[in-house]
């Protein structure tokens, strides 16, 4: 318990009052005595004191005198005074002046020494806890500027880092671009040669732009932005997607069944944006379906609710209302408890030994972000998709456009 009472020191050159404090205080606080000032300055330096109280004549030195030694030596400590009504100017001085806390008249009495004593060592605790907080405080500054300084620089090496590979991915697009236009010209006479040629040319102009794009994004560090919607003829893009994939739904010995509309009239959408969100279906789908399988797609539009006069914009032919597209597989299905997750990102059905960079093998996983970036480009477009599966059966997923 000793150890828990705050410390007060007395310096007073009569020893009878040393002694009397010492007496009337000893059950609430630890009490050090002294009568000369240079005794008390040897005590304070030696205990940790919280307060300390000195009479105002002293042989040595006044008692101001011997306080504001203190402050400049241990500004922590409360520092009282206690004299007579003659010394009330030389009191007030120190008070001013931030030498002195307080001051107590002689003769004291009992009760009124106990109070500013109490309020002494309450104004300790709080400057106590306000010097902890600081210290706190720039604790926590050193280690935020230092935080600061390694996002500084893990900035600067993602800039970096954005350059190179912008380099490294432009470069072979480059070569494989120039490439395609002259396989263009070299296959002008032979039609199935041409398609896939062409197909590949536009494929790699388009990867072009995105990747031109995405460096301006990242590098101005704005990660999102507007759709750049335009009047979109649905069946053409549509049947576009198909026919991307169509090719390695043949070398998998897949029957892909499209069922699409001539009549599907138009959406105000980001074409680009629907078009990949197709072909991850369609990609999806061959990879998860056994050679030889089944893949199909249909295509409709919804009625309009309401009765829209015909040509409404945004709606297209006849102001159709709800675009769905579904994807169906005969695969292997997903099995229940991962159905929910198809749509995160990353997520592979946590089997990494079926990781792979192949486009169309069977069975082979990537990344696991085409299904997660598909949903959310289509979420963009304010539309929604899902999914539902049977294990050993298929799968299929179900792609919506508002009209």
């Amino acid at each position: 318990m000793a150890a828990t009472k705050p410390c007060l020191l007395v310096v007073d050159d009569e020893p009878d009052l040393v002694q009397s404090v010492q007496d009337l205080l000893r059950r609430d606080y630890k009490v050090l005595g002294a009568t000369r000032a240079s005794e008390g300055l040897a005590l304070i330096d030696r205990e940790k004191v919280h307060i300390v109280m000195s009479d105002q004549r002293m042989p040595e030195m006044t008692g101001v005198e011997l306080l504001s030694r203190v402050k400049a030596t241990h500004p922590d400590a409360v520092r009282l005074l206690f004299t007579g009504y003659a010394d009330l100017a030389a009191v007030i001085d120190a008070i001013n002046e931030g030498s002195v806390y307080r001051y107590i008249s002689k003769p004291w009495e009992t009760e009124e020494l106990k109070a500013t004593l109490k309020q002494a060592y309450e104004h300790y605790q709080l400057q106590e806890e306000r010097r902890l907080l600081l210290i706190e405080v720039q604790e926590k500054n050193a280690q935020l500027e230092a935080a600061n300084a390694e996002l500084r620089r893990a900035n600067d090496l993602k800039r970096a880092f954005i350059r190179v590979a912008s380099h490294e991915l432009r470069t072979p697009l480059t070569i494989l671009l120039g490439l395609a236009e002259q396989m263009n010209e070299l296959t002008a006479g032979q039609p199935e040669l041409l398609s896939c040629s062409e197909r590949m040319q536009r494929a790699g102009q388009r990867l072009h732009e995105r990747v031109d794009q995405m460096v301006k994004l990242l590098l101005a560090e704005h990660f999102e932005r507007p759709l750049q919607r335009r009047e979109t003829a649905l069946t053409p893009l549509i049947r576009a997607a198909v026919a991307e994939v169509r090719q390695f739904a043949q070398m998998r010995k897949q029957t892909l069944d499209a069922l699409i509309s001539d009549d599907l009239g138009s959406l105000s959408v980001e074409p680009d944006k629907i078009h990949d969100s197709l072909v991850q279906l369609l990609i999806n789908a061959i990879k998860f379906t056994p050679n030889g399988g089944t893949i199909r797609l249909t295509a409709s539009r919804s009625e309009p609710s309401g009765s829209p006069r015909p040509g409404t914009p945004g709606r297209g032919v006849g102001g159709e209302g709800t675009l769905r597209i579904t994807v169906s597989d005969t695969g292997m299905g997903i099995e229940p408890d991962h159905v929910s997750r198809v749509f995160e990102p990353f997520f592979t059905r946590f089997d990494v030994s079926r990781h792979s960079s192949g486009t169309f093998e069977y069975d082979k996983r990537g990344l696991g972000l085409g299904l997660s970036v598909a949903k959310a480009f289509v979420e963009m477009h304010g539309g929604h998709m899902s999914v539902t599966s049977e294990v050993g059966k298929g799968t299929t997923f179900t792609l919506e456009l508002p009209g």
